[in-house]
C-alpha cells in the first residue's frame, strides 16, 4: 500500500480503535489474573504492528452505502474558476508533517537501538556465576536484577547479588526466570516496536505501560504461586527498594525487576487475599492470537467511502489517428455503479495518471475539442494494479445545415367538424423552464492551498429545491485537496436559483456545479 494521506489518516484511526478495545477489554478483566491481562495487552500491540500489512493486502470489503439520491433530470453543469496569484516560495505542511513523524520514528527507534547497544556491553563484561549454567550473570554495572537479551535471554544480577540473604536471591531468580519462561523481552521489544511506528498516539505508549506493568505482576503472581510467602517476598522487595535509594542508581534497558513508580501497586496486589493468580494456559495464549485475528482482519480490509483507494490507477497516453500526441484531453473516469467521478488532463506529451483509485469496473471518456468524444467501458482495475489505456482520439464530424424555404400552397378550407365552434385550446405539456442563477457566493482560495500552491478541481452534485436553494450538496471527485472541497461547498451551498419550472410548476433537478481552482502564473 503507497503511503498517502489515505492510508496515514486509515492507520491512525484504526490503530486507534485497535487500542481502545484493547483498554477497554484489559479494564474488563480487571479480576482476572494479570497474566490474563498482560495477553490482552500484547494481542493489542501485536494487531498494531500486523495493520499496515494487513491493510495493504487484504481485500477490500465495505458496509452497504446509504442510497443515493435519485437524479431527477440532467443539467448542464456550473463551471466556476477560482484563481489566486501564486506565492513566491512554496511550503507543504503535509511535507512538515510527514518530516515530524519521521523524526519521531528516527528517534524513538534510535533509543531503543542505543538501550539494546548498551545492554550488549554490559552482557559482555558480565561474569557468569557458577552452578547456574551461564544463564545467570552478574556484573558492576546494574544496581536492580533485570532479564536481558531477545534471542538467549539471561538474568542479571548485581554485582553484589551473592552477598543478598539466600531467601532474597531465590526470590529474585524466580521472578526473573518467570520473565524468560513468559518471553517477556520478546513482547518488550513488540511494544516498543508499536510505540516507534505509532509514536504520536498516547494510547500506544499507555498500552505499552500496561504491558510492562502486568508483565511484573504476573511474575510476582508466579513467585507465589510456586510457595512463597506474600508478606516475606513484600518484605524484601521493599527492603531492596529501600538500598536502590541510596545508591541512587536505576539502569534503563532490559526488564528490570524494581521500579519505583510501580512498587505501591505491586505490593497491593501480592498482599490481596484471594487474588487470582493463574498463568496464562497454552489454550489461552492460543484463544487470544485468534480473537486478535479476529478483530483485525475485518478492521484492516474496511474502508470508508473516502477511503476506498486501493493503490490502483489508470494510465496512458492520449494519441491522435496520426499517432501523434495530444495534450490537455480531458480524461475522465467513472465508477461504475457510482457517481463518484475523477478526472484529469493529459500533459504536454499526452500522458496521463490517475492513482489511487478503487478497485472495481470503469468507464473512461476522452474528450478533446475538434475530436470525437472517446469512451472505453469495462475497465477492471484490481487492488494494487495500475492498468494502461491507449485511447486513440478521431477527428470529430463536421455537421452543416442548411434550410431552403418556400411559399406554401395555399390550403383550401376545411369545413368544421361537426360538433365544434372554431378552434380550441389544446394542452401540450414538456415545457421545461431551466434554473438560474440569482444568487452566487463566490469561493475563497484557502490561503494555505495558495501557499502550498495547492491546485485542483472540484466536482460539486446538488439538488436545486423548489425554493431554488441548494440540497444534498456532495463532492463527486476525491482525489483533489480537501481544503479545496471544504471551500468550495461552503460558498456553493449559500448560493440560490430561481427553480426549474415544469409546466409552469416548480420541481427539483440535479446539478453539477465545476470549481476551478487555479493560481495565476
Amino acid at each position: 500500500m503507497a503511503l498517502s494521506a489515505e492510508l496515514v489518516w486509515s492507520l491512525a484511526w484504526k490503530s486507534t480503535l485497535i487500542l481502545s478495545g484493547g483498554a477497554v477489554l484489559a479494564g474488563a478483566l480487571g479480576r482476572a489474573s494479570a497474566a490474563v491481562r498482560h495477553l490482552a495487552w500484547a494481542g493489542t500491540l501485536a494487531a498494531l504492528l500486523l495493520l499496515p500489512l494487513a491493510s495493504g493486502t487484504l481485500p477490500r470489503w465495505q458496509p452497504p452505502a446509504a442510497a443515493r439520491f435519485a437524479a431527477v433530470t440532467a443539467q448542464v453543469p456550473t463551471v466556476l474558476n477560482v484563481v489566486a496569484s501564486k506565492p513566491g516560495f512554496g511550503f507543504s505542511w503535509a511535507a512538515l508533517a510527514w518530516a515530524i513523524w519521521a523524526a519521531g520514528l528516527a528517534v524513538t527507534l534510535g533509543y531503543t537501538a542505543s538501550g539494546a547497544f548498551r545492554i550488549r556491553r554490559i552482557m559482555r563484561d558480565a561474569e557468569p556465576l557458577a552452578g547456574f549454567g551461564g544463564s545467570v550473570v552478574s556484573t558492576g554495572r546494574m544496581a536492580v536484577p533485570a532479564v536481558c537479551g531477545f534471542w538467549r535471554p539471561r538474568v542479571v544480577l548485581p554485582k553484589d547479588a551473592l552477598s543478598w540473604p539466600a531467601e532474597r536471591l531465590r526470590m529474585v531468580l524466580m521472578h526473573e526466570r518467570m520473565h524468560i519462561s513468559r518471553h517477556d523481552t520478546r513482547t518488550h521489544l513488540l511494544a516498543q516496536l508499536a510505540c516507534a511506528m505509532y509514536w504520536p498516539n498516547p494510547l500506544v505508549w499507555w498500552a505499552a505501560a500496561g504491558l510492562r506493568r502486568e508483565a511484573e505482576q504476573a511474575c510476582d503472581d508466579g513467585v507465589l504461586a510456586e510457595g512463597a510467602s506474600a508478606a516475606a517476598y513484600a518484605g524484601q522487595l521493599v527492603e531492596f527498594v529501600a538500598g536502590l535509594r541510596a545508591a541512587g542508581r536505576i539502569p534503563e534497558g532490559g526488564l528490570a525487576m524494581i521500579r519505583i513508580s510501580d512498587l505501591e501497586r505491586r505490593l497491593k496486589a501480592m498482599l490481596k487475599p484471594g487474588s487470582n493468580r493463574r498463568k496464562a494456559t497454552p489454550l489461552l495464549v492460543a484463544g487470544t492470537c485468534a480473537l486478535s485475528l479476529m478483530a483485525l482482519l475485518p478492521l484492516a480490509a474496511l474502508r470508508a467511502p473516502a477511503q476506498q483507494a486501493g493503490g490502483g490507477g489508470i494510465t496512458g497516453v492520449v494519441i491522435d489517428a496520426s499517432g501523434a500526441t495530444v495534450p490537455k484531453a480531458r480524461v475522465t473516469v467513472m465508477w461504475q455503479g457510482s457517481n463518484r467521478r475523477e478526472f484529469v488532463l493529459s500533459g504536454p506529451a499526452g500522458q496521463f495518471t490517475l492513482q489511487p483509485v478503487p478497485d472495481g469496473n470503469y468507464t473512461v471518456t476522452v474528450a478533446k475539442p475538434g475530436f470525437a468524444l472517446l469512451r472505453l467501458e469495462g475497465i477492471v482495475i484490481r487492488p494494487g494494479e495500475l492498468v494502461t489505456v491507449k485511447p486513440v482520439l478521431n477527428v470529430g464530424q463536421v455537421k452543416e445545415t442548411m434550410e431552403v424555404r418556400g411559399e406554401r400552397p395555399a390550403a383550401a378550407p376545411q369545413p368544421p367538424m361537426p360538433g365544434t365552434l372554431g378552434p380550441q385550446r389544446i394542452p401540450v405539456g414538456g415545457s421545461v423552464q431551466g434554473p438560474k442563477l440569482v444568487r452566487m457566493a463566490r469561493p475563497a482560495y484557502p490561503p494555505d492551498c495558495r501557499a502550498e500552491g495547492v491546485e485542483g478541481t472540484v466536482l460539486l452534485r446538488s439538488v436545486i429545491g423548489t425554493d431554488g436553494s441548494v440540497l444534498n450538496l456532495q463532492p463527486i471527485n476525491e482525489l483533489v485537496d480537501k481544503r479545496l472541497v471544504e471551500a468550495a461547498t461552503q460558498a456553493v451551498s449559500q448560493w440560490v436559483y430561481q427553480p426549474t419550472l415544469l409546466n409552469g410548476a416548480p420541481v427539483e433537478v440535479v446539478t453539477e456545479i465545476e470549481v476551478n481552482f487555479t493560481l495565476a502564473q
